[in-house]
């Protein structure tokens, strides 16, 4: 059986007519599954139902994706050299506060739900916004993705709502996309704290190679193993995966009109006029190196495939229960 190599979460311009075409980089990079964006906080809900009609299309007719399903889909993309395509929510606002709209996400091919983007909603608290914790509704959404067979993600969430999270989950959870705080202050990055109970949960860390968040501020695949040695000498090999949050053609304009960037990404961390667009990010080609600078750090074959995919395949195993027994029915 083939070792998996997953993207927990990358990037395109969240716009209905663009080509996906370009996620073959990840593929030929060695990616065997990426989850892609389909909707945050701020996207009009019209656009998340838009680009995830396109995408679905998309994939079905290309002859180099999959619609990752099932966890058999994603083991399917690897034995054919194609990469398969998960969705995920960065924000609970998509879900127009209704729980019942998990499960329909779910049908879609969403994969993996994150409740706040950065700042604080009817659900959660974001990164940037203390104090504001994981609300009533928001536990109703933890219980609606893990009966759904969604992943629930606690990237770009403040301590106290992903603390939160975490005290009432009932299977693993993730942090899909973020990077240790004791290596780079950034209130995105995450404490040991929120690291250990991920842990405890049999969760996985998947490190991110934007520059805002890495040691140092260089979007080096060095300084993305600075973060998995960190991680893993706290918590082990088992709960380290790989997270990249590249962004695709981040000069096409997808942010949604009378929104203030500024809001989202606020300047005083670290943050231009640009707003991410003015940060650096670790391509898929340079992160599909990482398994040899791995190597030359001393890991061992087993705990290489772990980070590279096999701890989020395992967390898949775990978490996309529903879809797999209704494909098996």
């Amino acid at each position: 059986m083939v070792d998996i190599r997953w993207d927990a979460h990358s990037c395109v311009p969240l716009k209905a007519d663009y080509d996906l075409a370009t996620l073959k980089r990840h593929r030929a990079a060695g990616f065997d599954y990426v989850s892609i964006n389909v909707g945050m906080d701020m996207t009009p809900i019209c656009d998340v139902v838009s680009m995830i009609a396109s995408f679905r299309e998309q994939i079905a007719r290309s002859p180099d994706f999959i619609a990752a399903r099932s966890v058999e889909d994603v083991r399917s993309a690897a034995e054919q050299g194609k990469l398969a395509v998960g969705f995920d929510l960065e924000g609970a606002k998509p879900l127009l506060a209704n729980p019942s709209t998990v499960a329909l996400y779910a049908e879609l091919g969403v994969r993996q739900v994150l409740l706040a983007y950065n700042r604080a909603n009817e659900a959660a608290g974001g990164c940037y916004e203390a104090g504001a914790p994981l609300t009533e509704l928001g536990a109703a959404f933890v219980r609606a993705c893990e009966a759904a067979g969604i992943v629930v993600d606690c990237s770009h969430m403040n301590e106290e709502t992903a603390m939160g999270i975490m005290a009432i989950a009932q299977k693993p959870v993730v942090f899909s996309h973020a990077n240790a705080r004791v290596l780079n202050g950034n209130l995105r990055n995450i404490t040991d704290g929120m690291i250990d109970a991920c842990a405890g949960l049999d969760g996985v860390i998947g490190v991110n190679g934007i520059s805002a968040f890495l040691p140092g501020g260089e979007a080096e695949a060095d300084a993305m193993v600075r973060v998995v040695d960190y991680l893993a000498a706290r918590v082990g090999t088992r709960h380290v995966g790989i997270g990249l949050d590249y962004v695709y053609d981040m000069e096409l304009e997808d942010m949604p009109e009378g929104e203030d960037p500024a809001y989202w990404f606020p300047p005083q961390f670290g943050y231009d006029e640009g707003f991410y667009k003015s940060l650096d990010f670790v391509s898929p080609e340079a992160a599909g190196s990482l398994s040899a600078r791995l190597a030359e750090r001393g890991y061992g074959d087993v705990d290489i495939a772990a980070i590279m995919g096999g701890n989020f395949l395992r967390i898949a195993e775990l978490c996309w229960g529903r879809q797999q027994q209704k494909r098996a029915d």
